[in-house]
């Protein structure tokens, strides 16, 4: 277990490996490297930031390491706790270490674990209950789970009224043994409503930080309260002590800057290399060659908002329709996000366009691993990234993209492909027809990938993840 708040996260989860010496020279535990999954969903199709933490969550379940532990934020009981059966069982998309595997003991003996739960901190809030509730079930929601819950709850007033521990005795709070350790905090603990999951000292905390564009650039996102609240938050972690953990150079440059620029210390910044992850997919599924479409198209995937510039594309695509020019389809991947008024309200105006430009919405991975295997070329013309995970999987499948200039976009395609500015149309025009059009220039820049880009293994990456934790712990210790 992970107590919140606490730059010594407490953990109970056992360790075969040896103890090693600390510079005090007296024996220790081996440091905990827990990953949290609060807020992951199983979904279909997961891109950008969500694709990345369920491949954390993934890898740190199938490794054998005893030091590593997954582990989600309960709000009922203010702290991180390892996953339960039916969490691991939903999230879990490979094996699992064989140690780590847990069985769901059947509803009686769960209920009984439940009450035990429930008389350990019986002050406990109404999420305890719902969770509580889940585990009984085995995840499953429905009347069931509705009457366990009541149940549960009851016995809670119960033990309340009994005043059995008191409402200032809550075992929940009880110092435990403090071992080594860093957790990496979860997005949804980041940037919504579990913030309070990890106020105070940060030392022992870590996040994946994969932009800062909330902060540099908030007229680009939406005004929510998570998007408004973000740089303030964010600063107010990095001031208590954390850890970054950046997913592209660019971005550990521009946390560094932001955070001087607000007098703050910057944080220790840990780079780690972005996985192929859906290269890695169609390798698994045989499905990495080449296939030659009847019809070419060009392939722009991403959410469709308003920094991702959909809206130029469209334009691009109604003036060459004006001028006579001949430009493949342009397939747009990706649902549907916040600040598009002005991109429905042109193609509203241009319905022509939509026998030329097709949104697909959110679809599987092996439907988005066949769009790579047969466009011609793809786009990416955001204002601003953190990495641009589509631009990097051009590479990875072997077709070349036209990039933005914003740096994580050059950085995620090697420097390799064209880049043009996110403002200049007729640079984007002009590319656009050139790649469409010059068969030489396109085998050429499909020839630089062959030489120069290689995928990044999975394991590359959460290798150097798990590195940089066990770095972060000797750092926060003084080991």
């Amino acid at each position: 277990m992970v107590q919140a708040s606490s730059s010594k996260q407490t953990m109970t989860v056992e360790s075969s490996n040896a103890d090693f010496v600390t510079k005090d020279g007296e024996a220790a535990k081996p440091p905990r490297l827990s990953i949290d999954a609060t807020g992951l969903l199983p979904e279909k199709g997961l891109a950008g930031i969500a694709r990345i933490e369920n491949f954390l969550v993934n890898a740190a379940l199938a490794d054998p390491d005893p030091c590593v532990e997954v582990v989600a934020f309960r709000p009922g009981e203010g702290r991180f706790e390892a996953l339960v059966p039916f969490e691991q069982g939903t999230l879990a998309e490979g094996e699992i270490a064989p140690f780590r595997v847990k069985r769901w003991p059947g509803a009686a003996a769960a209920l009984a674990q439940a009450f035990a739960a429930v008389r350990q901190r019986p002050w406990a809030k109404r999420d305890a209950d719902r969770h509580l509730a889940s585990t009984v079930t085995n995840g499953s929601h429905g009347p069931g789970f509705l009457a366990v819950r009541l149940l549960i709850r009851a016995y809670r007033l119960y033990r309340r009224a009994r005043g059995w521990l008191g409402p200032h005795r809550d075992a929940s709070h009880k110092p435990g043994e403090n071992e080594p350790g860093i957790l990496l905090i979860s997005h949804s603990i980041l940037t919504r409503v579990d913030r309070s999951a990890v106020s105070g000292d940060a030392g022992g905390i870590a996040f994946l930080c994969h932009d800062i564009i909330p902060a540099l650039r908030p007229d680009l996102v939406g005004s929510g309260p998570i998007e408004t609240g973000f740089a303030m938050h964010l600063e107010r972690l990095v001031r208590s002590g954390a850890t970054a953990f950046c997913t592209s150079d660019a971005v550990s440059i521009t946390l560094t800057d932001h955070m001087r620029h607000a007098g703050i210390r910057p944080p220790a910044v840990h780079r780690f290399p972005m996985p192929s992850l859906l290269h890695e997919t169609a390798s698994r599924m045989n499905m990495t060659s080449r296939i030659e479409g009847a019809d070419p198209f060009v392939l722009y995937c991403s959410t469709i908002e308003v920094r991702k510039n959909h809206i130029m594309l469209a334009r691009i695509w109604q003036q060459a329709l004006e001028e006579g020019v001949s430009l493949p389809k342009l397939v747009c991947v990706g649902h549907w996000g916040w600040m598009v008024e002005p991109l429905r309200a042109f193609l509203k105006a241009h319905p022509e366009l939509l026998e030329h430009i097709i949104f697909t919405g959110s679809i599987s991975d092996e439907e988005l691993i066949r769009y790579y295997r047969s466009a011609s070329f793809g786009v990416f013309p955001s204002h601003i990234e953190g990495w641009g995970y589509a631009a990097s999987e051009c590479l990875d499948f072997g077709i070349p993209v036209i990039v933005s200039t914003t740096p994580s976009l050059i950085e995620a395609s090697g420097g390799l492909m064209p880049a043009i500015d996110s403002q200049d149309q007729q640079g984007w025009y002009a590319a656009i027809r050139r790649m469409a059009q010059d068969d030489a220039w396109r085998s050429s820049l499909v020839d630089r990938i062959a030489q120069r880009h290689r995928p990044t293994p999975a394991a590359a990456s959460w290798a150097a993840i798990k590195a940089g934790l066990k770095a972060s712990v000797s750092r926060v210790s003084g080991a």
